[in-house]
């Protein structure tokens, strides 16, 4: 899924291609300008509704093997939230200097690789 502003009619000109948004210069700028179809796919990231439905989560990221990034989203949330928090997330994956939410709203940031690999090892080993 991803998620637009079906209203947002910028385009490239006529007979141009859209410009290429590197990873290793993005902008901020860019991110929060440019329509979301098109950062989404420049950048190769996946955004997908989770099912989380705790009312506290509003979404988050993950960050692959290779460098495969996927922003999870919550269920049933306001498109322009929706909207708002993908960019946001974006711009802090690529720790870009964006302001931070405002209160109550935080970004929490876990490494669960360590975790993952004890879980693998308790179920492989039991």
């Amino acid at each position: 899924m991803i998620i637009a502003d079906a209203t947002d009619t910028r385009q490239a000109t006529p007979g141009q291609a859209e410009p290429a948004i590197p990873r290793a210069t993005v902008t901020v700028g860019q991110i929060m300008n440019l329509p979301l179809d098109q950062v989404l796919t420049a950048l190769d990231i996946e955004v997908i509704e989770s099912s989380i439905t705790d009312a506290n989560f509003y979404g988050g990221v993950h960050i692959g093997n290779g460098g495969k990034i996927t922003i999870l989203t919550s269920p049933g949330r306001d498109p322009r939230v929706t909207d708002t928090l993908v960019r946001y997330l974006t711009a802090k994956t690529f720790n870009l200097d964006v302001a931070d939410l405002p209160a109550p709203l935080g970004v929490e940031y876990t490494d669960i690789t360590e975790q993952a690999r004890n879980a693998w090892v308790k179920a492989v080993s039991a």
